[in-house]
């Protein structure tokens, strides 16, 4: 009897302990309930105001404007530097030094653009390049000399670049990860709408007197534009927290994805541990074995050098005169052929937007290099066929041939002395 009372009070022992933890597990459950309740109002109000996630999408179009304004500087020079160099006069080695500036100016933005985001701000530093755009801008449309005008084009080239890392890392860090690859893309595809808008103003102005007084001044109306509706978005979380202010990096975050408090909190959670994570981590990372980030730096960098030694800028920088020299006879009608030029490069990134996540990456990378490769061919076999391509120069017998400088590989273009 005295075993089976002490085997019965073992039971009931157990058993309460059974019930206590049923009873902790049902509060834990309930308190988990009601915070999701709590969380429902706040989306269900949000969802109310404005459609779910309408601020992030609207955010990323914003900070896209930088692309556009970095495609449309690029594209600009192709029609405006023909005219340019007749109201000036240029010398050829004058216009190498106009459309040399800007990539000059270019990296040396990169070499304070790290510091500047970090100190600035993802949102100020795109409001910085936009003033200075704006500048450059009105800078390039009014001057009177060859100096003023590559100052502006040195201060355009410096927005370049520090716009298209700061509008990247922008809309990177106010994305959720499902939708950060396709709202990134935006920057690319207003890089490539950029070039369209540059052609098709080239082939308004052309005809122009002054006309690329014009092609360099407008620019700055969507470089203010985007300045004035960031001033209305606010900065990331990512640099909220990095500066000790989790509380408004969370209201960003619901403002943003349109979600609750405590989703808000969590994800500011993870901002806070990948943050501390990037502290303990050195620039030596990137060249280590360490989940392959050596292959990784060097297929990324291979990419980029193999874009720009490829001399792809170079077509876009002098688009009208390679037009001219295949049988686009004149101005206006080789400025029409570079406004296909921009079309095709549309229509192109929006089919890479579309394919790249069902296609993959690496199979989508092959299947271009594979393409540029075939067109390359082609126009090496082909460029013979127009007699236009053989290009010609008529030269007076009067004129000193070694005085004659013509940079232009247009035959209609008639050749300056100097």
């Amino acid at each position: 009897h005295f075993y089976k009372r002490c085997h019965l009070r073992q039971l009931r022992s157990e058993r309460m302990v059974a019930d206590d933890r049923l009873v902790l597990v049902s509060q834990a459950e309930f308190e988990e309930e009601s915070l999701e309740d709590d969380d429902q109002p706040c989306q269900e109000s949000l969802s109310h105001h404005q459609p779910p996630q309408g601020l992030l999408y609207l955010a990323s179009l914003v900070a896209a404007l930088g692309g556009v304004l970095f495609g449309y500087d690029v594209g600009v020079i192709a029609g405006a530097r023909s005219l340019l160099a007749k109201d000036m006069n240029l010398t050829c080695q004058e216009e190498e030094l106009v459309v040399s500036l800007m990539p000059l100016g270019a990296v040396s933005a990169s070499l304070v653009s790290g510091w500047l985001l970090n100190t600035l701000g993802r949102k100020y530093s795109i409001q910085l390049t936009a003033l200075m755009f704006t500048m450059g801008a009105l800078v390039m449309g009014m001057a009177d000399s060859l100096i003023v005008l590559l100052v502006g084009r040195f201060l355009v080239g410096f927005c370049v670049s520090l716009s298209a890392m700061s509008e990247c890392i922008y809309i990177a860090e106010i994305a959720r990860a499902t939708h950060r690859g396709r709202l990134i893309t935006l920057n690319e595809l207003g890089i490539t709408l950029g070039f369209l808008l540059a052609f098709i103003v080239n082939y308004i102005f052309m005809t122009v007197d002054s006309g690329w007084r014009y092609m360099f001044g407008l620019s700055g109306v969507v470089a203010a534009v985007q300045c004035v509706c960031m001033a209305f978005l606010p900065q990331t979380p990512h640099f909220l927290v990095i500066r000790g202010k989790e509380e408004q990096a969370g209201m960003v975050v619901k403002k943003m994805h349109g979600v609750g408090g405590m989703a808000a909190k969590r994800e500011v959670a993870k901002i806070r541990t990948t943050h501390e994570k990037e502290k303990e981590t050195s620039c030596t990372f990137l060249f280590s074995s360490v989940d392959n980030m050596r292959s990784r730096l060097v297929v990324g960098l291979g990419l980029v050098v193999a874009q720009q030694v490829t001399g792809q800028p170079n077509i876009l920088y002098y688009a009208t005169d390679i037009a001219q020299s295949v049988g686009f006879c004149g101005d206006l009608l080789s400025a029409s052929a570079t406004v296909l030029l921009g079309m095709v490069k549309v229509v192109a990134t929006v089919l890479a937007m579309l394919l790249v996540d069902r296609v993959g990456r690496e199979a989508l990378t092959c299947l271009c290099s594979l393409t540029t490769r075939s067109g390359d061919r082609l126009n090496r076999n082909t460029s013979h066929l127009h007699p236009s391509a053989q290009v010609r120069y008529k030269v007076d017998p009067m004129v000193d041939t070694s005085s004659v400088r013509n940079c232009s590989l247009s035959p209609n273009r008639k050749p300056r002395t100097v």
